[in-house]
């Protein structure tokens, strides 16, 4: 990464789109701030996976609201999930033991990927470290910013067990995705301005915030803690 100094030469608007385009080759941590239509999550969610590219990618995917995991929502239909997708679901002790007495199912588009179920934060980031373990098994070592990872929301998590645990929880993945250059990112549907996103936010090298003006989606993007930022962006919804 850069230091301070090297921002000294060329305008601002360069420097920060020469930075944030390293960081998208070479992996980050991600953080998605604001409270936003369920639609304008999905789409900056499918762009952090990397689905704008043509180049090749394994994703594990991390549903933390007891939602389902419906994969054709962030994927186009060609991926083979088999092979580059891995599912990963979080549920409370209740949860579990209340979708296990209805005979509740998950329903997952593409019944080749089955889930790893898990119900502590322990053993969330496990199943999150052994799936990145296994795509780096199958693939003899992943090229820079080939694994994507994404968490659909922090909120359970902070509810369960704080922003101490919490805390300690995103450093140690975040960590474990960097080890292969990979992007990881996290929604948490607060305000930038929030006491949770104030104390998680520097362990992030981009935060990302969503609003909705006037019916119109936008987004600004922050690396270096707030250092550079993008400005607010309008992006049109497919």
């Amino acid at each position: 990464m850069f230091s301070r100094n090297d921002w000294s030469s060329g305008s601002n608007e360069e420097r920060f789109t020469e930075e944030l385009s390293q960081l998208k080759r070479r992996g980050a941590s991600v953080l998605v701030v604001g409270s936003v239509r369920a639609t304008q999550r999905r789409d900056v969610c499918r762009r952090l996976l990397g689905e704008a590219t043509g180049q090749p990618r394994r994703r594990v995917l991390a549903s933390t609201t007891g939602d389902s995991h419906d994969i054709s929502h962030l994927l186009d239909g060609n991926v083979d999930a088999a092979e580059s997708v891995k599912l990963v679901n979080y549920a409370t002790q209740a949860r579990s033991a209340s979708a296990s007495e209805s005979g509740s199912k998950r329903s997952i588009p593409l019944d080749e990927v089955s889930p790893v179920e898990t119900t502590t934060l322990a053993d969330l980031g496990i199943a999150i470290s052994s799936a990145i373990e296994a795509f780096e098994t199958d693939s003899d070592g992943l090229a820079p910013a080939e694994l994507r990872v994404g968490i659909d929301s922090l909120i359970p998590l902070l509810e369960e067990y704080g922003t101490e645990r919490v805390f300690k929880f995103v450093h140690l993945t975040n960590g474990r995705a960097r080890a292969t250059d990979g992007m990881i990112h996290y929604h948490l549907p607060l305000d930038r301005d929030s006491d949770v996103v104030s104390v998680l936010a520097p362990l992030f090298d981009i935060v990302i915030e969503l609003r909705e003006q006037n019916g119109v989606f936008q987004e600004r993007w922050s690396i270096h803690d707030g250092d550079q930022t993008s400005g607010w962006v309008s992006i049109s919804q497919p």
